[in-house]
């Protein structure tokens, strides 16, 4: 889960450190957060923690810590950076072990810190205090401090200083509550934890919030999952204005005769924001200083924006015909639900909701049409900014619209080289994927990509491909490849082959039996999505090539999955037909249902893997 401004940063920092850890390669001795808020939600963030270094292998990640700040908003002090020797003495950070950068990832300052002449047995030392100016949300202050029960951790410490006036509630887990009281105008709560003894391994969690199973505490003055909502939402949406621009754009978009209906409207207008303004990547949506979209016309006049810009344009748009639409939070990440305290880390996509078409749509994809999800997308819990009702989640894909069709034809001649042509035609989520992939393949890299895939399986191939219009958004796609390939058997015999696609597709019948050697983590949640795969193939063998033994037709059935295999051997002429239709209900699977698959999955690999031995 991406993790938003200042207020959720030091814990992901620290969860980034803890992980590189685990015991017994070090030990935190301590660890001390404390926030004291203002009425505005502004704050001051006072960190202080120290590190023992236990084995060899934790000195060079020990020696380097970093701070990821804002500089327009946030000022970092440093206040104590040293090396605690083994006999005591105290090495100080120099200043040229101080060195501030911008960070490409998150958009943010990284001050990185390096702490001198690290050695087993030492202590490094860090504390400092963050000055933020602007909250993330006017008003309001929210913070998620989370720690892995995997690592080793001494006296640890969370305190929260507020406005007796201000609002709040918050839930500890596993921390226990040493402090809450009020006092001249203030309001203060503070817990403690130790972590004497960590736990060997943690399974991953999707439900909930990504660190549930952790310890850790989670303060909000959200009142609920809608205040936070609306929190965004009225700074945001005042943005969405229709403007002389914006109207004569969505006029423009619509004019053509088959934009009738509301949806038709809905889906041209939602195809050009799509397709014409680019989507900024580069750091998170939703982070400190960057939480209400920019004006919609400097959107239009860049033709780019993140998130929130998107889904402002396209509300803008969607008004200026007269359809009413609404933006929405979600988690786009692992996340599949949401804590029970309201954090703004929680969320960190923003896509918009049309109620009278009962329509979500995320125009930051190139590659998704009208009336799908990118896979991020689906199933989550949405906090709609009008009409928020706490449970609604954004739908899932409908088993059996995810689906391959892929039909190879393969020419064998005497001397055992071969041609032939590889059709994939897709639907869903597989059509969204392979656009993705294959739209700015060029010729040159299609013949590139052919001539790889022979050399990965050790043979000279050669061939080209034609594919569908990528900008055409539609729930299919698909292409033709044509190949030809040197010795692909040797002939005269004997000898075999295996029964393989013979180029890249999205949903190969491979992908599903792999399951059967995949281990299967107690208590893990894994994201999952239905699936139906067919393979068809045709092979024209010559003359001097003779099938000893056809394999035998197969047929499996359970509740959820099936896969089954055909082969038929007529006047040189082997075809297969193999189906895997999987008919899970995502995007969340628990352990016990990979265990069904894995062992379904075992039993399609005799067939998926055998041979056909020739003479």
């Amino acid at each position: 889960m991406v993790l938003v401004g200042t207020l959720a940063m030091s814990s992901g920092l620290w969860a980034a450190e803890a992980a590189s850890a685990p015991s017994p390669t070090s030990r935190v001795t301590n660890y001390a957060v404390s926030y004291t808020v203002n009425p505005d939600g502004s704050h001051l963030e006072d960190r202080a923690w120290s590190m023992a270094v236990l084995t060899p292998g934790m000195v060079a990640e020990a020696g380097r810590t970093s701070v990821l700040y804002d500089r327009q908003w946030q000022k970092v002090k440093v206040t104590e950076a040293y090396t605690r020797k083994a006999d005591g003495r105290r090495l100080k950070v120099p200043k040229s072990g101080f060195k501030d950068a911008p960070d490409a990832t998150s958009g943010q300052q990284d001050l990185g810190i390096e702490f001198p002449n690290v050695e087993v047995g030492d202590t490094v030392v860090l504390a400092y205090r963050v000055t933020t100016r602007k909250p993330l949300l006017a008003g309001h202050f929210s913070v998620n401090e989370s720690f892995p029960k995997t690592d080793s951790y001494g006296d640890v410490r969370i305190k929260v200083d507020v406005p007796a006036g201000m609002w709040s509630q918050d839930q500890a887990r596993d921390f226990r509550e040493v402090r809450r009281s009020e006092k001249a105008g203030r309001k203060v709560v503070e817990w403690a934890w130790r972590n004497e003894q960590p736990l060997a391994s943690a399974p991953p969690r999707l439900s909930g919030h990504a660190q549930e199973e952790e310890a850790g505490v989670l303060f909000s003055t959200f009142r609920s999952q809608g205040d936070l909502a609306k929190a965004y939402g009225v700074p945001a949406q005042a943005k969405a204005t229709v403007t002389p621009k914006v109207r004569q754009l969505a006029d423009q978009i619509t004019q053509d005769s088959q934009a009738k209906t509301p949806s038709d409207v809905a889906k041209a207008l939602y195809e050009w924001v799509t397709l014409n303004i680019a989507t900024t990547t580069a750091v998170p949506c939703l982070r400190l200083g960057s939480m209400v979209p920019r004006d919609v016309d400097a959107v239009l006049a860049q033709r780019t924006g993140d998130c929130k810009d998107h889904a402002t344009v396209l509300q803008a748009l969607l008004k200026a015909k007269g359809i009413a639409s609404t933006q929405a939070l979600i988690n786009a990440g692992t996340a599949y639900g949401l804590p029970k305290v309201p954090v703004v880390s929680a969320v960190n996509q923003v896509i918009n909701h049309i109620p009278s078409l009962n329509l979500y749509l995320d125009t930051t994809s190139d590659s998704v049409p009208f009336g799908m999800l990118p896979f991020g997308d689906e199933g989550k819990p949405v906090l709609l900014v009008e009409g928020h009702q706490d449970g609604l989640k954004t739908p899932v894909s409908p088993v059996g619209f995810n689906q391959q069709v892929m039909k190879t034809e393969v020419i064998v001649q005497p001397d055992g080289s071969a041609s032939g042509t590889v059709d994939v035609a897709l639907r869903g989520l597989f059509a969204v994927h392979a656009r993705m992939r294959l739209r700015q393949l060029t010729q040159v890299q299609a013949a590139n990509m052919v001539k790889t895939f022979f050399e990965s399986g050790g043979q000279k191939g050669s061939g080209s491909m034609v594919k569908d219009n990528a900008r055409a958004l539609r729930d299919t796609y698909g292409y033709r490849t044509q190949f030809k390939v040197d010795s692909w058997v040797k002939l005269p015999g004997p000898g075999s082959f295996a029964i393989t696609p013979m180029f890249y597709s999205e949903s190969p019948v491979a992908d599903y039996v792999a399951a059967a050697s995949q281990p299967v983590v107690e208590g893990a949640e894994t994201s999952c999505s239905s699936g139906h795969s067919i393979e068809e193939y045709r092979y024209q063998l010559p003359a001097n090539m003779t099938i000893e033994q056809v394999p035998k037709d197969v047929k499996l059935d359970s509740a959820t999955l099936s896969y089954s295999a055909t082969y038929q051997f007529k006047d040189q002429v082997l075809t297969v037909k193999r189906v895997f239709d999987d008919r899970t209900v995502g995007n969340v699977c628990t352990a016990a249902h990979a265990q069904v698959y894995k062992d379904f999955a075992a039993q399609a690999v005799p067939d998926s893997t055998t041979k056909v031995v020739f003479k």
